[in-house]
């Protein structure tokens, strides 16, 4: 058994975003960006010494710890073998949301999980522009810290008709993918918002903004501290196929919802090509 100290980890995350992040926010010069694969996807010298610094300061909180976190993925995409064993791993996005990040918007996030054998055992999101925290241990409920005040995170108790339901769900996505539009079952729901960030994503479940996420990413960074916050709180989350999320395996996409019935009814009408 793993032992986690959820308030150090926090403390340890914003000490590191104090430092490392929001000092570069609405500060960068054009030389501290850079593109990755695409124009879309960007780096900035503050994800860097983020992930150097977060790297630095987990692994020795839980002995035998490895970490695998975005930038160094990048830089060597061999490390994400290490899901294959049985070590506790680190997952870090030290900045998901880059672009905002870089255009000077709030909606970024630092995100840290903690996963064996595939399995999420604590998840950390954290937005330091909003100064929002939430936290958890799966088995062991979730926390919020907003502006000072610390509460536990509960969700509406399940089941709730269809039309009760807001879901993160960007058409556009399904349209690029050459997938049915959902536009047309909009009605069936209360109703659609779109995508930001994967941490304000997973931040608007916790919150009770949004009851559902149809998402087409399975990057581990962009999910697995998510997840242990939206299993924490009962919510039920799979692969579209049904699944667990596999790190190693980047087809498919993820869908959350309240609970499993909800999300066997969310996938056949809204994800029937799975």
């Amino acid at each position: 058994m793993v032992a986690i100290d959820i308030d150090r980890v926090s403390a340890l995350i914003r000490d590191v975003a104090a430092a490392e992040i929001m000092p570069r926010w609405r500060n960068l010069a054009s030389a501290d960006i850079e593109r990755k694969s695409h124009a879309g996807d960007l780096v900035t010298v503050a994800d860097r010494a983020a992930e150097i610094a977060l790297a630095e300061l987990l692994r020795p909180l839980v002995p035998g710890s490895v970490v695998i976190g975005e930038e160094g993925v990048h830089a060597n995409p061999d490390l994400v073998n290490a899901f294959r064993g049985d070590a506790p791993v680190w997952v870090l996005d030290p900045i998901d949301g880059t672009r905002a990040f870089t255009e000077g918007r709030t909606e970024f996030d630092v995100m840290v999980a903690l996963v064996q054998s595939g399995r999420p055992l604590a998840g950390w999101i954290f937005a330091p522009a909003d100064d929002v925290l939430y936290a958890a241990e799966v088995g062991a409920g979730a926390i919020c810290e907003r502006g000072g005040r610390r509460v536990a995170v509960t969700r509406r108790t399940p089941p709730l008709a269809l039309d009760e339901l807001q879901g993160i769900v960007t058409p556009q996505y399904f349209l690029n993918r050459r997938l049915p539009n959902p536009e047309p079952l909009r009605h069936r729901f209360r109703g659609f918002t779109r995508h930001t960030s994967a941490g304000h994503n997973y931040g608007r479940l916790m919150s009770g903004e949004a009851d559902f996420l149809i998402n087409f990413s399975t990057n581990a960074w962009d999910h697995f501290p998510g997840l242990a916050l939206v299993e924490a709180v009962g919510m039920h989350a799979r692969r579209h196929d049904a699944n667990p999320l596999d790190p190693l395996d980047k087809s498919g996409g993820i869908l959350v919802a309240p609970d499993p019935e909800s999300w066997r009814v969310i996938l056949d009408l809204l994800v029937p090509f799975s």
